[in-house]
């Protein structure tokens, strides 16, 4: 029987091969304009749409607009997004700068392609971007 130690030696060529260059944090691109937080899926790259969140990590309440439908399944049957995901944010009290906290879990494609285990990016958005939801 195989030791651990050479099954993961084994298989860190496959591990390095999966996704190159690609840096879940770094090639992701985040952004809210106009009341809208966009996250650029990079080409030959997917999301799960399952692990998708957006979180207020300060005061106020923030609602959000409805998630896109996904644009088809992985694999392993999961629902997907490609290109840019786009979801409406409305807030009421909301301090300045609005932090939201977005998870996400990408993942490349192609026979070398992995998923990565979920990013979570805290961004800080000026209150002027978030329209006020009325009460």
């Amino acid at each position: 029987m195989p030791s651990l130690r050479f099954i993961l030696m084994a298989m860190a060529p496959l591990v390095l091969q999966a996704g190159p260059g690609f840096d879940p944090m770094k090639d992701m691109a985040l952004s809210v304009k106009a009341g809208v937080l966009s996250l650029t899926v990079p080409p030959g790259t997917h999301l799960k749409a399952r692990a998708f969140r957006i979180a207020l990590a300060s005061k106020g309440t923030l609602r959000l607009g409805a998630l896109p439908p996904p644009q088809g399944q992985d694999e392993a049957g999961d629902p997907i997004w490609r290109g840019i995901v786009s979801v409406g944010l409305k807030g009421r009290d909301l301090e300045d700068p609005v932090r939201l906290v977005i998870t996400y879990q990408p993942c490349t494609e192609g026979p070398d392609g992995m998923c990565f285990l979920p990013v979570r990016r805290t961004l800080a958005v000026p209150v002027a971007e978030i329209p006020a939801e009325a009460r």
